[in-house]
């Protein structure tokens, strides 16, 4: 991109793809990635990178993860043990345990019904419980898995869809008023 004024109308035409879905969201974050190294705004860039190839380049444990995501990318988890039975936890053992970490890529995240989180991020849990139980009847209880409804995606592809809009917001009125 060679003028300012090819990248504002480049980011008008990426809005309105965005508004109108005719792009989907990795295509757009691509695109916003080049518009943001052309304007050389560097601190939109780890972001615009964490949601093109995911959050777990960087941050490795859960606890990391969690404080590090953006809040739209916070939601709650759905547990579920070896058998697919949904396992419903106290509110004090959600709150240590059920922080979820949705760090997949967004071409991870569009066109899923659901998304299930594997047990490895569910191992500290599962230690906890087989040590201290949260009563005497859960013991025994191990999760298998964690799942993310549709409808949870959706609310994290409304986020990102409106950080996206935000960045280029800000470019086009920026280089509106060049």
């Amino acid at each position: 991109m060679n003028t300012k004024k090819e990248i504002l109308e480049l980011a008008k035409t990426t809005s309105v793809e965005l508004l109108e879905e005719k792009k989907s969201l990795h295509d757009i974050l691509i695109t916003c990635r080049s518009i943001s190294k052309s304007l050389q705004i560097s601190d939109m860039n780890p972001w615009i990178e964490f949601e093109i190839n995911g959050y777990l380049v960087k941050y490795k444990t859960r606890d990391e993860l969690y404080d590090n995501l953006p809040s739209y990318r916070k939601t709650s988890w759905k547990f579920f043990d070896i058998y697919g039975n949904p396992i419903s936890l106290p509110p004090d053992i959600m709150d240590l345990f059920g922080k979820s970490v949705i760090y997949h890529p967004v071409k991870d995240l569009e066109n899923k019904n659901e998304l299930i989180i594997g047990n490895q991020f569910l191992e500290k849990f599962n230690k906890f419980i087989g040590e201290h139980g949260m009563d005497y009847a859960s013991k025994s209880v191990r999760i298998h898995e964690a799942k993310i409804s549709k409808k949870e995606i959706n609310q994290i592809l409304e986020g990102i869809k409106n950080r996206i809009q935000e960045f280029l917001d800000i470019v086009i009125a920026i280089l509106e008023n060049d």
